[in-house]
């Protein structure tokens, strides 16, 4: 493996941390991109935590200039694919893709996550469930967003069921009512994703799922949930175990 497919292989397998992306970035100057190396240096610096307005605003101002005369034709050098949308430059690097169901995104996964960064999935459908679940790159994310009510509970519980999911941290399930109303199995989701198969889960948005009392019983008594810092349950039917669900999660609850 030469340098530059180790420091990409170093940011897929470390999204969320800034030394990758600055090594990645030295190596871009290196390789004569000095524009593409300082914009993920300075994208990097906008997002430190803990600057200053006024420390912030240099990495801002030249962000702006980037933004403006640079990213389009960036973004325009990314894979140009049939039911894959590209989201915006994060920290320097593409992080977030759209795909508008689970076929596109088995046709074309070796391709989207060639690109550094990736770790974000926002998906519009889920029909079937079993080749996407199958997948080695799902080992990318840690994100995954529902973002319209197109699926079911059965096909939810078949990609929940992908070996390869065990490192998401955020899990976005919101909204999904049109369909679960008349799917019994929706607790069931509930129930999967607390028994422990994503160990790293800090955020489980679940408002308006129809979860019953058996859902709500599922994850109040989870022993694997303890690093959520957000759990919304806003929106659904159950009539128990509120109390417990306070108890048990504390301020990361909304409901």
């Amino acid at each position: 493996m030469n340098d530059h497919d180790a420091l990409l292989t170093a940011i897929g397998e470390h999204p969320e941390e800034d030394t990758p992306r600055l090594m990645y970035a030295d190596w871009l100057e290196e390789s004569g991109q000095s524009e593409r190396a300082d914009f993920v240096r300075t994208q990097v610096g906008v997002a430190r935590p803990g600057l200053s307005a006024a420390d912030r605003y240099p990495f801002v101002r030249k962000n702006v200039h980037y933004l403006t005369n640079f990213v389009p034709g960036w973004k325009a050098e990314l894979p140009q694919l049939d039911g894959i949308a590209w989201g915006d430059f994060n920290r320097g690097l593409i992080e977030e893709f759209e795909a508008e169901s689970e076929k596109p995104l088995v046709k074309h996964a070796r391709t989207v996550f060639a690109v550094p960064g990736v770790h974000i999935l926002r998906l519009r459908r889920l029909d079937a469930a079993a080749r996407l679940a199958k997948l080695p790159e799902l080992a990318r994310l840690r994100a995954l967003k529902m973002v319209s009510p197109y699926t079911t509970a059965t096909a939810l519980r078949a990609l929940f069921a992908s070996p390869h999911l065990a490192r998401l941290r955020v899990l976005d399930l919101h909204g999904q009512t049109s369909f679960y109303i008349h799917d019994p199995a929706v607790d069931t989701v509930a129930a999967d994703i607390a028994d422990g198969r994503f160990p790293d889960l800090e955020e489980l948005w679940l408002g308006s799922n129809r979860i019953g009392n058996d859902g709500a019983m599922a994850l109040a008594h989870s022993p694997h949930l303890d690093k959520l810092r957000v759990l919304d349950l806003r929106n659904n039917p159950f009539t128990a175990l509120r109390a417990e669900l306070r108890r048990r999660f504390g301020s990361a609850l909304k409901m």
